[in-house]
C-alpha cells in the first residue's frame, strides 16, 4: 500500500529532494499505521504531521522560488494552495468519518497521485531553473 520514492523524482535541488523524500516517508508511515492499527490515535497524529509538514515544505519551496526569481512562482503557489485546501478537506473527512476504507483510499489516491505528478512536472521545472541559474 506504500508509495515509493523513485530517484527519477529528484529535481536536482538537494534540500527540496530531501523534503520530498520525507513527505513520502511520513505518508507511508500513515498508510502503514492504517494497515496495522486503523483505530489508533497515532494514525491521526501521523496525518496531522503530513499536513503540517506539507505546509512547511511549500513555504520552503516558495521561498526558494522567490530567491531565484522563478517566473512561474504565482502559478506554482496556486497549485500549493489548492493542494493544501484539498488536504484540509481530507483531514476533516478523516475526523468525521474515521479511518474508513473509502476515506483512506481517497487519501492515498489523491495524495500519492498529486505528489508524483507535481514533483515530476512542475517541481522538476523549478530544479531546472535553479540549476541553470547556478543558485
Amino acid at each position: 500500500m506504500v508509495i515509493e520514492w523513485q530517484q527519477d523524482l529528484s529535481i536536482g535541488v538537494l534540500e527540496i529532494d530531501i523534503q520530498h523524500k520525507l513527505l513520502f516517508d511520513k505518508f507511508n508511515a500513515f498508510l502503514t499505521a492504517y494497515q496495522s492499527e486503523p483505530e489508533s490515535e497515532g494514525l491521526y497524529r501521523l496525518f496531522w504531521f503530513v499536513e503540517a509538514y506539507t505546509v512547511t515544505h511549500f513555504r520552503e519551496e516558495e521561498k526558494l522560488m522567490q530567491q531565484v526569481g522563478y517566473p512561474d512562482y504565482l502559478k506554482h503557489r496556486e497549485l500549493h494552495l489548492a493542494f493544501t485546501d484539498e488536504i484540509g478537506k481530507l483531514k476533516e473527512r478523516l475526523r468525521v468519518e474515521g479511518p474508513a476504507k473509502s476515506v483512506i483510499h481517497t487519501m492515498k489516491s489523491f495524495i500519492s497521485g498529486w505528489l508524483v505528478s507535481h514533483i515530476s512536472t512542475v517541481d522538476r521545472e523549478i530544479g531546472r531553473f535553479v540549476n541553470a541559474a547556478g543558485a
